[in-house]
């Protein structure tokens, strides 16, 4: 991506943006290899769901044991400070947790992110290009989640993405 002046960019197109390069720079997208969805939602029947940003699903391999012993990464955007205070979506409930940045925000989620959590912030390369880069690593942590219900809800949440996408072609399909 070309050079960004992300002051002057507003909160939602930061936050499309942070996410748009986080799909191209760390998920590779669309390396097939990559299983990832945007917004996964769990406990979406109780009275408190958790939604997940981004999540990212890394098998070991595709035998039984490898993919049952996979990893989930979660990334949580953060656009401003006052979206950071705000108290949603600092849901880290994969084995790998990050929060997704501007660069003047690095300090801060420096301070402010629970121990074990990674940042991930763009930087300008010697081309000028900006990209994403892991400033502060994730340490390995317990998911409270089985790997069957992870699966299961970022299956649901890139279904419903598909969808979205056929817009009206889904609604010929359907009938």
């Amino acid at each position: 991506m070309d050079a960004v002046d992300w002051p002057s960019l507003g909160r939602r197109q930061t936050t499309k943006t942070l996410g748009d390069m986080l799909v191209g720079d760390v998920f590779h997208f669309p390396d097939a290899r990559v299983y990832w969805a945007r917004e996964v939602t769990f406990d979406y029947m109780s009275a408190h769901t958790i939604r997940v940003d981004f999540m990212r699903y890394k098998p070991r391999n595709t035998t039984i044991s490898g993919l049952e012993s996979g990893e989930f990464h979660c990334f949580e955007i953060k656009s401003c400070v006052a979206d950071f205070k705000s108290g949603n979506g600092l849901n880290f409930i994969g084995d790998r947790n990050y929060i997704v940045c501007p660069p003047e925000m690095v300090e801060y989620a420096k301070l402010h992110v629970p121990f074990g959590v990674g940042i991930y912030a763009p930087s300008a390369g010697a081309d000028g290009r900006t990209t994403l880069h892991c400033v502060k690593p994730s340490r390995l942590d317990y998911r409270s989640r089985s790997a069957l219900e992870c699966l299961f809800m970022m299956t649901r949440s890139m279904g419903r993405d598909a969808i979205t996408a056929w817009g009206e072609n889904a609604t010929r399909c359907i009938k």
